[in-house]
């Protein structure tokens, strides 16, 4: 099952802004503009791409975080604890509000939290009745 995250709008206006900043770059020094092109292009597609691409994933045997090209898979037997976090230095999200997930070997994965908290926290529930959710 798919949850789609929420998303910070400040965070999603922030993204879709840095691509006409690289061309800014262009257009006020033609000689060395592009050196801010090649900088801002990758990241704003990164981003772009993130934006767009960005849910979890409940599945039998494991939970997926999609953030873009990066995926984060947990065994749905490893996980320990489900909590919120507001820790925004540390990971990749489209929220100040994160999720974390604890593993059994203790490791921590911040994410966006869901939209839908109530319904992932039942899914989990269901599918994982060892786990602590505080969510």
């Amino acid at each position: 099952m798919k949850f789609q995250v929420k998303k910070n709008l400040f965070l999603v206006l922030l993204s879709i802004f840095l691509l006409p900043l690289g061309l800014l770059g262009v257009y006020t020094d033609p000689d060395e503009g592009w050196i801010g092109l090649i900088i801002v292009i990758p990241i704003a597609g990164l981003l772009l791409w993130a934006l767009f691409q960005s849910y979890h994933e409940v599945r039998d045997d494991a939970f997926i975080a999609h953030f873009g090209p990066i995926k984060k898979r947990i065994p749905l037997r490893d996980i320990r604890r489900v909590n919120y976090s507001f820790n925004s230095l540390s990971s990749p999200a489209w929220t100040l509000k994160r999720m974390e997930v604890t593993d059994h070997q203790h490791r921590s994965y911040l994410l966006s939290t869901p939209k839908d908290e109530e319904a992932l926290r039942d899914l989990l529930q269901q599918r994982c009745p060892h786990v602590t959710i505080s969510i």
